[in-house]
This record gives structure tokens, sequence and C-alpha cells, in this order.
């Protein structure tokens, strides 16, 4: 599922940027950015997207299994997985101000579009139900790390949270029938 949002991410950037830019191919790629040899993995005159963290959301967490009526019956299963993944756009050209061109109108483009639901985005599929996307800063301490853990040189870049990404793979854990009636005395010892 992962994957899934970042593909239609990747998808929805590269038609705006086709849009604002005049480009006739893509102009956005899901990759590594850098090969395991230490060479740019991404093609001239694009901006790279790679995944660089993945958390979990721990203030929508819930602790107890979930019940899910199933004809009559309760299925039981483990609560929801609520993802928050975190993203790198790095715009790669030979010339700077090209690349700081391609930076600029991916950042607008989240501006103007920082939440994607599957109503309005059918493209987006049953499984995905909203994702919300915001700026998310680090400091230069941060980023270089970053740069250094990617084995690359700077590039112009960017990072985004993408929020909440819920997964749930729907094993159940048992059934349980529905309750008919509630038993209300008491036979405890006096």
């Amino acid at each position: 599922m992962i994957e899934k949002a970042l593909g239609f991410l990747k998808d929805e950037l590269n038609a705006y940027l086709k849009t604002k830019l005049s480009y006739t191919t893509d102009a956005v790629e899901l990759t590594a950015l850098v090969k395991q040899s230490g060479e740019v993995d991404i093609t001239d005159n694009t901006v790279g997207m790679m995944l660089v963290n993945v958390e979990e959301e721990r203030l929508f967490r819930s602790q107890s299994p979930q019940a899910v009526n199933v004809g009559g019956a309760f299925m039981m299963s483990n609560p929801d997985l609520k993802l928050n993944l975190f993203i790198i756009f790095a715009a790669y050209h030979s010339n700077h101000v090209e690349a700081l061109k391609l930076l600029s109108q991916t950042v607008l483009f989240f501006q103007g579009r920082n939440a994607f639901n599957s109503q309005d985005y059918p493209s987006l599929g049953e499984e995905i139900e909203k994702l919300t996307v915001e700026l998310y800063t680090i400091n230069f301490e941060q980023q270089n790390q970053l740069w250094a853990s990617l084995g690359a040189k700077y590039m112009p870049s960017v990072v985004y949270k993408v929020r909440m990404l819920i997964m749930n793979d729907g094993t159940s854990k048992g059934m349980t029938s529905e309750i008919g009636q509630m038993d209300r005395s008491f036979s405890g010892i006096h």
C-alpha cells in the first residue's frame, strides 16, 4: 500500500508539472536517488522522489482489537496501523536555476493540494481513504545526516510528511456471536 500512495502522489505531481512547465515526459521519478555504487539515480531535468522514513502515528493509535459485524457475528481483528511517510523530493538538473524551478513547482503543487481523498481523486483507490501532505522542515544537521545516509552530495530538496496511511490486513482473531440479552442477576457469595 505504501507503493500505491507514493505512486499516486508521483502521478499527480507529474500531471501538474506537465501543465505548468509544458513537459511532454514525466518530470518526477520514484527512485532511490542514489545507486548502491554511489552514482546519482535520477534522470537529468527531473525530480527524484524517495521514501526516507516511516513512522507509526501514535496519537490516534487504538490499543484494543476491533469488532466488525459480519452477518450477525462479530469478527475480532487487530486495530488499524496508522503510518506517516516521510518523502524527499530532490531536483536534479545540470543547471542549478532550473533545478530550483523544479523544486519551486513541487512546493507550489503541495501548497495548493495538501489533502487527497478517494472521493475527489478516484485514482487513489479504495484502499486509501485520505492522504494529507505537510512540509516537514529539517535543520542543517539533520539535512547533513540525511544526505550522508543516502550516500549522495546535497541537491536542492524538500521533505514532506504524508499522513496517515491506514493499513489492516483483515486477519481475523476469531468470531464471537452478537449479544442477544444481558443477564442482570448477580449470584455472588454473601
